[in-house]
């Protein structure tokens, strides 16, 4: 049987790190790390002049990806009409909703990249964006598709604690930069319906209506190493996961299965409740004061 030909991915964005490293995974489609799928054009979006990822990299980023063989386009919607899938990796959160809403148009695929939204008002407008459009919302951590993570026994976990970098950047306090991978665990264990956000030193404490919690904690300094402790009624299980492209692999498959198939490789109201806790976060340890969360996310319409 002849196998399919790879989905020609687009990239919005060129100045995050994946951006590149989801290029070297996917190769030529045929042999690479992750099969399935090439990066072939790319759209290199204004930087952010108060944002170092961005304003630092983006220049370098586009010229080793055109001299990969990647074609830079002068659009978003012209990367759009040229893909068969999306890419969202712009960096910076706060330009993610225009952006999305120059592309969701074309009913593509998106994946938008681990911070989807500032907030779930933002989350939810671009869901519902995207249901109108009939382009299908892909999302999710890298952490979240590692073979260390996958194997919990989420059923039975009654809480966690998950140890990452703290990481901020300008326009991206508390939460909003790397503690969002953080936050992304603990929703995909425990769903979305979390009740109450704690301040907890540096971190936070995340509690479910059922009992269940996660506390979220790390270093203000970059390290590539995310530590989790579960508890269940019958022990402990610890794993720790690695930040380095193979890790990206994971995730780069589940967005070449959801492609094909249609289906999202993360509910919506998971979306929506990342970035309400994200966002709740942020403000609970700005504030230091613990913030409940007591309305359940509303039907967002996405697939």
């Amino acid at each position: 049987m002849t196998s399919p030909q790879p989905i020609r991915f687009g990239l919005i964005g060129v100045d995050s790190s994946h951006a590149r490293q989801f290029t070297r995974l996917f190769g030529d489609g045929r042999s690479g790390r992750v099969l399935g799928g090439v990066v072939a054009t790319a759209w290199k979006a204004p930087t952010s002049a108060d944002f170092p990822p961005s304003r630092d990299r983006n220049d370098e980023n586009a010229r080793a990806l055109s001299e990969a063989g990647v074609l830079l386009r002068d659009s978003p919607e012209a990367v759009a009409e040229a893909s068969d899938a999306l890419l969202l990796v712009s960096s910076d959160v706060r330009t993610r909703r225009e952006q999305f809403a120059r592309i969701a148009p074309s009913g593509k695929p998106v994946y938008v990249d681990t911070r989807f939204a500032v907030d779930a008002q933002e989350a939810r407008h671009m869901l519902q964006l995207a249901a109108d459009s009939g382009c299908l919302v892909l999302s999710g951590s890298p952490k979240r598709f590692t073979p260390e993570f996958l194997a919990l026994p989420a059923a039975e976990i009654e809480s966690i604690e998950l140890r990452g970098p703290l990481v901020v950047q300008p326009g991206h306090p508390g939460l909003s930069w790397y503690g969002v991978h953080l936050v992304d665990l603990a929703v995909a264990l425990f769903g979305p319906g979390c009740a109450l956000v704690e301040p907890r030193g540096t971190g936070v404490r995340l509690v479910w209506p059922d009992g269940r919690n996660a506390t979220l904690s790390g270093p203000a300094e970059w390290d590539p190493w995310t530590h989790g402790r579960a508890r269940t009624a019958t022990g402990e299980i610890g794993f720790a996961i690695e930040s380095e492209e193979d890790m990206l692999t994971g995730l780069l498959e589940s967005v070449v299965r959801s492609c094909r198939s249609g289906e999202s490789n993360i509910d919506p109201a998971e979306i929506v409740a990342i970035s309400e806790i994200v966002a709740a976060g942020s403000e609970a340890l700005a504030n230091r004061l613990p913030l409940a969360l007591t309305k359940p996310a509303p039907d967002t319409g996405g697939r």
